[in-house]
């Protein structure tokens, strides 16, 4: 038995010429955009109501940017089934 390598080796060619790459739309890339409503604008600029609670948030800024802060996982997982 006899096999012509010549006439298998081409085939593979001419498959790849009779098909065309379709091109891909372009597509255009879309940004994130933020807006923030005129009622909570407001809300961040009124001043605050209760000083200690304002106090508790410095306090929180301060343990954060010194690598401070941390806590108890158990207890957060008890308050989140408190409810």
């Amino acid at each position: 038995m006899r096999i012509d390598s010549a006439k298998w080796v081409h085939l593979p060619n001419t498959y790849e010429k009779k098909t065309q790459v379709e091109p891909k739309p372009a597509h255009s890339r879309q940004t994130d955009q933020l807006s923030i409503s005129a009622e909570a604008r407001a809300r961040f600029e009124e001043p605050v109501k209760h000083p200690d609670r304002l106090a508790k948030i410095d306090a929180l800024k301060a343990e954060i940017d010194a690598g401070t802060y941390s806590r108890d996982a158990r207890e957060i997982a008890k308050r989140f089934l408190q409810g």
